[in-house]
């Protein structure tokens, strides 16, 4: 069976701790991948390690030397050394693009039964974040950090609605509520993605493998997904509520996603 970019991404990681001395710490990218956090974008050619400020030279054809502090207490991770998911959270912070890091924070502020997929560690929190942020002495970085953790919403259900948030945030819309829950007389309709109550609006980003991956389907077929779905949102709209969908494409297009929120009725500032 053919390897996704994730699965192949870790070979090469392992090939990289295989083929080199022992004692390399993996950082940023490559910590991020051992610690299952969400990738929006794509991973790096080489894999990432850390080796201080000291360090000269370093990089090798076969990894990426990053010259970051080396961690107190490096973790262990089906036995490769690697940053603490904080640590990672924030040297991502300051180098990744901002949807790629609010992405990985969103997911690892969610409650532990909120993830998708289950990260392995215990639930990080955002004190925990702001710490690890503060112990940074390089000014490399510092201010794209401190957005990404303002921005950052354990609360957020998918790496799409990351996206759309930092785009939202780009753009000037008002905040949404987040993972919002709507009812009606049959009870519990679900919980929406957005949820702005001042223009009666409720937004959903659609990425569509809900519809197609069997992980998410839970035992439905594609057709009877689109059923659900379509008879969940007829019961949100007969509670009052205008709703708007939008997909990967728009959520990752300032213009796109400008104009669709422009067309259902939010003010855009940006």
């Amino acid at each position: 069976m053919a390897l996704d970019g994730d699965e192949r991404f870790l070979a090469r990681v392992h090939a990289v701790a295989l083929a080199n001395r022992p004692g390399l710490v993996f950082s940023h990218y490559s910590a991020a991948a051992l610690w299952s956090l969400p990738l929006v974008g794509a991973w790096p050619h080489a894999p990432e390690v850390v080796v201080g400020m000291g360090a000269v030279g370093a990089s090798r054809r076969s990894y990426s030397a990053r010259r970051y502090p080396l961690p107190d207490s490096p973790d262990l991770i089906d036995g490769l050394l690697v940053t603490p998911v904080a640590r990672t959270l924030v040297d991502l912070g300051r180098s990744a693009p901002l949807e790629t890091s609010v992405a990985m924070m969103d997911h690892a502020l969610a409650p532990a039964e909120g993830r998708r997929p289950v990260i392995r560690t215990a639930h990080v929190e955002r004190d925990g974040l702001l710490a690890e942020h503060g112990m940074i002495q390089s000014s490399r970085g510092r201010r794209r950090c401190q957005l990404a953790i303002d921005l950052a919403d354990g609360n957020s259900g998918s790496p799409g609605e990351s996206v759309s948030r930092v785009v939202m945030h780009v753009l000037g819309v008002p905040a949404p509520i987040l993972q919002h829950p709507f009812y009606d007389g049959d009870g519990l309709i679900g919980y929406v993605d957005f949820w702005w109550p001042e223009f009666g609006l409720i937004g959903e980003f659609d990425g569509y493998g809900k519809y197609l991956r069997e992980d998410l389907l839970a035992g439905q077929t594609t057709a009877q997904a689109l059923i659900a779905e379509k008879r969940r949102e007829d019961r949100l709209r007969r509670c009052g509520p205008r709703v708007t969908r939008w997909d990967w494409a728009t959520a990752r297009s300032t213009s796109r996603l400008r104009h669709h929120l422009v067309e259902a009725g939010l003010p855009v500032h940006g």
